[in-house]
């Protein structure tokens, strides 16, 4: 198991909880309509949502190429990437760059992935780049989605970019831990439960 603040293979979670990942992309692609401005995060769970919304008729910045690829296999899309350097392993956007390319874009939609979130240390992620990159989709989006399986409400991560009453939505699993969720839900915030044959 990796230490604090490590990350996963991009490999070894694209693997994991397929059906639920699809499960949970489902029921996140269905608060997205055709014109919207979609922001698509980083992740092996955002990349379920992206495949999701392939065709739908939205223009999206995805900050990985894995997400651009998915949300240009159909036409209907625009589809924008913020350029810079990419991260050999998740093929994702992680400069300084790519955050002010996400800063001078305005979203009607973030869809949001992370490595930990609990209303103690909010949501953080392992590293310090792509925490910048989501501190600037939460500034620049008018409705933020958080889209998590269960585990990731069990641990922390090094870098801190946002609160979990910051966001307006969660689409989880129906196994995540109820006091988080039920805290969320006193912040003001959506949650919504699905379980891997849901077909919301």
């Amino acid at each position: 198991m990796p230490h604090r603040g490590a990350d996963y293979p991009f490999a070894l979670r694209q693997a994991s909880d397929i059906d639920l990942k699809r499960a949970l992309a489902r029921a996140a692609a269905q608060l997205i309509s055709p014109g919207e401005s979609v922001f698509i995060d980083n992740g092996t769970t955002a990349l379920a949502v992206a495949e999701e919304l392939a065709g739908v008729g939205v223009t999206a910045m995805a900050v990985s190429l894995h997400s651009a690829a998915a949300l240009a296999s159909k036409p209907g899309n625009q589809v924008v990437v913020p350029g810079g350097l990419i991260d050999h392993d998740d093929l994702a956007f992680t400069s300084a760059g790519a955050a002010e390319a996400v800063v001078a874009m305005r979203f009607d939609t973030a869809i949001i992935g992370t490595c930990a979130a609990d209303p103690d240390n909010g949501l953080t992620v392992a590293g310090w780049g792509d925490a910048h990159v989501k501190r600037a989709a939460f500034a620049s989006s008018q409705r933020v989605i958080l889209v998590s399986t269960a585990d990731k409400f069990n641990h922390t991560a090094a870098h801190r970019f946002a609160a979990v009453a910051d966001l307006d939505t969660i689409v989880t699993t129906r196994d995540a831990p109820t006091e988080v969720l039920a805290e969320a839900q006193l912040a003001g915030v959506r949650v919504i439960e699905v379980d891997e044959h849901s077909d919301v």
